[in-house]
């Protein structure tokens, strides 16, 4: 317990230094509402993909989906977005942001009900159907809230609310995980249907109640383009919208940007499995986990206040490299707990420093009666590169045998493509 006492002595720091910095940033309230209805649908969605992981590496459904199967739990997160963005941006834009926002964290409370009732009676099916129509009702969410970002903050202070949007969405992330990974343990000795099986729906159903809680309290938020249609085929608003994002610097900005959660996807999946090489327990491998967002916090907080009122294309440039460094050691280095958990701070710092002058620059780039398009196009590509991520890690996991760190060394590579990426996006996008 005093790693967990640890981790959480730092997240409380950080929480408390950035307070000062929340109010600043609301002309009208608002922002506090979005970071915590945040906070609980991004635990929601680890804990539960967490969990999983875990049940089909060494758990309650050990060996279900074969070696690397956690790839395929992560895909089954991944998919909705990449099909209903496409429905998710245009609605967006169509109506108020904060009434998509509430009605999706009402539909998040029965789906983490049927996501616990799936580990009471011990059935792999109907938990993984509820993790999938959770990361459906994720999909509508997510263009909804970064899209209203520049609707209650100041365009000045964009980069920060980024900065601050992603702390917290990663201290949501190091939650989920360790909140994971001890009841993952407490449920190595429980049966089907005994009391100790109820924790995971318990868990789930509190935290998206506390999120529907927070949501209510945004301000009214007018629809930015009432006349908006919504196209019969979702895939109508990816090609129109690619086509308009290719004429601007936004295609590779939003390419740069999915490169970070190709390579976030494979990352995570790979930590999930190491327990066994470090000789460790899932509470063990969920603080490697968290450590990770810990410090893609702490980078995306450094970037944001770095940034005084500017978008810094250059940190992105410069920490893309970071994080090839990061990985290439993680995969040569002898594979020890203490020397692992180094690299996966360096690692996270940079990506974080990585991501959000992308992210910011997706918001201000489009008109704001786009935005919303823009962003859904944004995510839906972003999801797709975690889906290969996803597949590549089943497919060439069983080639890597009792070695699985070595993982790292091809991370390294693709992340060399990110910064090729990063550093042909012309210098006159804003800074």
């Amino acid at each position: 317990m005093n790693g967990v006492r640890v981790i959480f002595n730092c997240v409380f720091a950080v929480m408390v230094h950035k307070v000062k910095y929340i109010k600043q940033l609301q002309p009208r309230r608002g922002l506090s509402a979005l970071l915590v209805a945040q906070f609980m649908g991004a635990a929601n969605d680890n804990i539960l993909k967490t969990l999983l992981g875990f049940a089909v590496v060494r758990g309650m459904w050990e060996g279900k989906l074969g070696e690397g199967g956690q790839g395929l739990i992560a895909l089954c997160l991944f998919v909705p977005f990449i099909v209903f963005s496409g429905w998710a941006g245009p609605i967006a834009d169509r109506y108020s942001k904060r009434s998509i926002s509430v009605l999706m964290k009402w539909v998040e409370i029965p789906l983490a009900i049927a996501a616990g009732f799936g580990f009471v009676t011990g059935n792999f099916w109907f938990a993984a159907v509820s993790m999938l129509l959770l990361a459906t009702q994720s999909t509508f969410f997510s263009p909804a809230k970064y899209g209203m970002i520049p609707e209650i903050v100041p365009n000045k202070h964009v980069s920060r609310a980024n900065g601050i949007l992603n702390m917290t969405t990663n201290v949501a992330v190091i939650a989920g995980m360790l909140a994971a990974g001890i009841v993952s343990d407490s449920l190595q000795s429980q049966s089907v249907g005994t009391l100790g099986t109820w924790l995971p729906g318990i868990v789930l159903t509190g935290v998206a109640v506390v999120g529907l809680a927070a949501i209510v309290f945004l301000p009214r938020l007018r629809s930015m383009d009432p006349s908006m249609e919504i196209p019969a085929n979702p895939l109508t608003t990816y090609i129109s919208t690619s086509i308009e994002m290719c004429r601007s610097p936004l295609m590779k900005v939003a390419v740069a940007w999915a490169f970070f959660y190709l390579l976030a996807t494979i990352v995570l999946l790979l930590v999930t499995e190491l327990g066994s090489v470090l000789k460790v327990n899932d509470t063990k491998v969920s603080y490697l986990l968290a450590s990770i967002g810990i410090s893609v916090g702490l980078g995306s907080l450094l970037a944001g206040f770095l940034s005084k009122g500017t978008i810094q294309l250059r940190f992105s440039k410069y920490a893309a490299l970071g994080m090839v460094v990061s990985m290439l050691i993680a995969g040569f280095a002898p594979i020890y707990y203490w020397i692992l958990l180094a690299c996966l701070i360096a690692l996270g710092l940079f990506a974080g420093l990585y991501a959000v002058p992308l992210q910011s620059l997706m918001q201000m780039l489009p008109s704001p009666n786009h935005r919303g398009s823009v962003l859904a196009t944004s995510n839906a590509l972003s999801f797709l590169f975690m889906a290969i991520g996803s597949l590549l890690y089943w497919v060439t996991r069983p080639l890597f045998g009792d070695s699985p760190q070595y993982i790292f060394l091809a991370c390294g590579i693709i992340g060399i493509f990110a910064w090729l990426i990063t550093i042909t996006i012309p210098t006159n996008a804003p800074e």
